[in-house]
C-alpha cells in the first residue's frame, strides 16, 4: 500500500474530476425536460436507455476483469470526453443542442457509470491491502460526495443563473448580490463536462502502481468468463443475497434523482432549480458525513445489522417525503438519503472486497449492476405513467420506493441468522 499511495491519490483525484462532469450532466438533462413539461417523455427515454445498459453492464464487468484497470479508465473517460465535446461543438455551431444530442450526452454518461464504478472498485481493491479496505471505501465516498456538493451547487447556478440584485437570507440577515450570472445553455454545460473528462484522462495517464493482489486473468470467450461470475455467486449464496438486497437504497436513490425529483420539486413543492440543486447538495453533504463517520461507528457492529438499520431509515425517510410538502423536510430527506445510501455502499463494498476475489469482482459487480438496472427500469417505466406527472401524484412514487427499500430490509432481517452463520470463502 505504501508504494501505491501516489497511485491511490491520483485515482481518487481523477475519479472526483470525472464524477464532477457526470454529476452536472445527470442533473442538467432531467431538469431541462422538467422545465419543458416533458418529464414523462424523459422518464420513458431514460427507462429505455437504462434497459439498454443492462447488456452493457454484463460486458463491462467482463472487460474490467480481462484488461488492465488503468487502461479501462483511460478508454472510458476518453470516449465520454469525446462525445460530450462533440455534442457541445455541434451546439456552438448551430446555436443549440437538438434532442438527439441531449440524449446522446445523457446515454453516454449512463453507460459511463456502468463501467466506471465496477472498474473503480476493482482497481482500488487491486492496489490496497485488506486492512485498508474500510478506509479506502470510505475515502471513495468522501471524495465522490465532496465533488457532488460542488457539482450540485454549480449545476443549480448554471441551469437558472443569478439575477442581479437577488436577495438571500443568511442567518436572519438579508444579503443582496451585486452581480449576476446568466443561465448557461446545455451546449456550454456539455463543453465544461468534456473538458473535465480530458483533465481526468491526463491524471490517469500518470498513475504508476504495483498490484497488491496478484491475480490470474481468465481468458476465453465472453460467455465463458461471464459464466465464471455466475458460478461464483451460485456457490456463495450469502454474497448473492447480501449484495442483491443491500443494493435497494441505491436503486431508490437513482430512480428518485433522475425520474421523480424534478417532478417532485416542480409539481409537488412548486419550487425551482435552486431547490433541485440544494437537494443535490444536501444529499452529497449527507453522503460526505457517512464517509467520515460510518467507518468509525457502523463498522464496529456486524455489517449485516448495520446495513439493515440504514435501509430501514432510508425507507421511512421516503415515506416522510411522500406524506409531506415542505422544502425544509425535503432537504432533510435528501440529507438522510445521502447518509444512508453512502453508508450502505461503504459497508457493502467493504464486505465484497473481503469476500470476493479480485479476479472475479468485476463480473460479480457487473451481475449485481444488471439486476440493479432491471429494477430501476421497472420503476422508471412505471413512473412514465401519466398518473405520476399529474399534480402531486409523484408523492406516490416516493411511497412505492420507500416500501421497496423496507421490504428489502425485511428480507435481510428474516434471513439474518442464516446469513450471519453462513461461512463465506475469502
Amino acid at each position: 500500500m505504501k508504494d501505491n499511495r501516489r497511485a491511490v491519490a491520483l485515482l481518487f483525484t481523477a475519479n472526483a474530476i470525472s464524477g464532477f462532469a457526470q454529476g452536472i450532466t445527470m442533473l442538467a438533462v432531467p431538469w431541462f425536460f422538467a422545465r419543458q413539461g416533458a418529464s414523462s417523455t424523459f422518464n420513458l427515454l431514460y427507462g429505455l436507455v437504462t434497459f439498454a445498459s443492462l447488456f452493457w453492464g454484463m460486458y463491462a464487468g467482463a472487460l474490467v476483469d480481462r484488461f488492465d484497470r488503468k487502461r479501462v479508465f483511460l478508454a472510458s473517460n476518453m470516449v465520454e470526453g469525446v462525445v460530450l465535446l462533440g455534442v457541445a461543438s455541434y451546439g456552438f455551431a448551430t446555436g443549440g443542442v437538438p434532442l438527439g444530442g441531449i440524449l446522446l450526452a445523457f446515454t453516454t454518461t449512463v453507460f459511463g457509470y456502468g463501467i466506471h464504478y465496477p472498474n473503480l472498485y476493482a482497481f482500488a481493491q487491486e492496489i490496497s491491502l485488506p486492512q485498508d479496505y474500510p478506509r479506502i471505501t470510505s475515502t471513495i465516498e468522501i471524495v465522490g460526495q465532496a465533488t457532488s456538493v460542488v457539482s450540485g451547487a454549480l449545476a443549480a447556478l448554471l441551469l437558472e443563473g443569478l439575477p442581479v440584485g437577488q436577495t438571500y437570507s443568511l442567518f436572519g440577515t438579508q444579503l443582496a448580490l451585486p452581480f449576476s450570472l446568466a443561465a448557461w445553455p446545455l451546449h456550454q454545460i456539455f463543453l465544461l463536462d468534456g473538458i473535465t473528462y480530458a483533465v481526468a484522462v491526463g491524471l490517469i495517464a500518470f498513475i504508476r502502481h504495483q498490484p497488491v493482489i496478484l491475480t490470474q486473468v481468465e481468458l476465453g470467450t465472453l460467455w465463458k468468463r461471464l459464466r465464471t461470475g455466475v458460478n461464483y455467486l451460485r456457490d456463495n449464496r450469502a454474497v448473492w443475497v447480501f449484495g442483491l438486497f443491500s443494493f435497494s437504497v441505491f436503486v431508490g436513490l437513482l430512480v428518485s434523482l433522475n425520474a421523480l425529483m424534478p417532478l417532485y420539486v416542480h409539481n409537488h413543492l412548486g419550487a425551482g432549480a435552486a431547490v433541485f440543486g440544494a437537494a443535490e447538495v444536501a444529499y452529497a453533504a449527507g453522503a460526505l458525513s457517512a464517509g467520515l463517520f460510518v467507518r468509525r461507528v457502523f463498522l464496529r457492529h456486524p455489517t449485516l445489522r448495520s446495513v439493515i438499520v440504514l435501509m430501514l431509515i432510508a425507507g421511512v425517510s421516503f415515506g416522510v417525503a411522500a406524506a409531506t410538502r415542505s422544502v425544509g423536510l425535503f432537504l432533510a430527506f435528501s440529507l438522510v438519503l445521502g447518509f444512508t445510501n453512502a453508508g450502505t455502499r461503504i459497508l457493502r463494498v467493504s464486505y465484497l472486497f473481503v469476500h470476493v476475489p479480485n479476479e472475479v469482482i468485476g463480473r460479480v459487480n457487473g451481475i449485481f449492476n444488471v439486476v440493479n438496472v432491471l429494477l430501476r427500469t421497472g420503476f422508471i417505466l412505471l413512473f412514465t405513467l401519466r398518473f405520476f406527472s399529474v399534480g402531486s401524484n409523484v408523492a406516490w412514487g416516493y411511497a412505492l420506493l420507500g416500501g421497496f427499500i423496507v421490504a428489502s430490509a425485511g428480507v435481510l432481517l428474516v434471513r439474518y441468522r442464516e446469513l450471519s452463520a453462513t461461512p463465506v470463502p475469502a
